[in-house]
């Protein structure tokens, strides 16, 4: 998703990214008391606070976990939005997508660290 806003005839352009990932899992690692899931998830913390690059704008970015009813699997989700105010297009569009390959790579990586099954949930987003 990215917003355009256009200032000086069209010369300064400010670009807003926001990043989703989601995953469905069979049960919540985030709340496990288990002192290998403890640092694994330690270090994926880590890993996801310095995903966005120091000259972006980091408006937030946060993992968040969801129980579903139906089943009682969770949903985990990686949510991240930010701005960039310099570049060209094309190129912060493809930065700002390395920005989600590299957040779920990170997540799997968690995930298969502590032999937890997953799967890749695709979200259908409307924007305005």
């Amino acid at each position: 998703m990215i917003k355009k806003l256009v200032k000086n005839n069209d010369r300064d352009t400010t670009y807003y990214y926001r990043v989703n990932s989601t995953y469905e899992l069979f049960y919540n690692p985030l709340d496990s008391n288990d002192p290998d899931i403890s640092r694994a998830k330690e270090v994926l913390y880590d890993k996801l606070k310095s995903i966005i690059p120091e000259r972006y704008e980091k408006f937030s970015s946060s993992l968040s976990m969801t129980q579903l009813r139906d089943s009682l699997n969770y949903l985990l989700t990686f949510n991240a939005f930010f701005r960039i105010q310099e570049g060209l297009p094309m190129s912060e569009y493809t930065k700002a997508e390395e920005v989600k390959k590299t957040a779920e790579k990170e997540i799997e990586e968690f995930f298969k660290s502590i032999d937890c099954e997953f799967k890749k949930v695709s979200i259908k987003t409307f924007n305005t």
